[in-house]
């Protein structure tokens, strides 16, 4: 068990680059990556959508995008956009 309300280092600056990173904090998973302006962001790492980490996903102009079916997360953890196939979208 570990103390939450205390400051832990889970990466340096540098280890965060043009790829997600996933750490295990105290128990629990996270990604980092960098925002739109180069920011570092930490989220959960676990996709609302299906549950797939994050961190097996790619960063696309600073938005979080996930590896199992593209829901595009922003800097706050909420889903910004889903990726839509050419199939679906001739349904419309």
């Amino acid at each position: 068990m570990f103390p939450k309300n205390a400051w832990y280092v889970a990466c340096t600056p540098a280890e965060i680059d043009e790829k997600p990173l996933g750490r295990t904090v105290c128990g629990e998973r996270v990604v980092f990556f960098r925002g739109p302006e180069g920011q570092a962001v930490g989220l959960d790492d676990w996709c609302p959508h299906r549950g797939a980490p994050l961190s097996l996903g790619r960063v696309v102009e600073g938005k979080l995008v996930c590896g199992y079916h593209g829901l595009e997360m922003g800097c706050e953890g909420k889903a910004i956009a889903m990726l839509v196939s050419a199939c679906a979208a001739s349904r419309r």
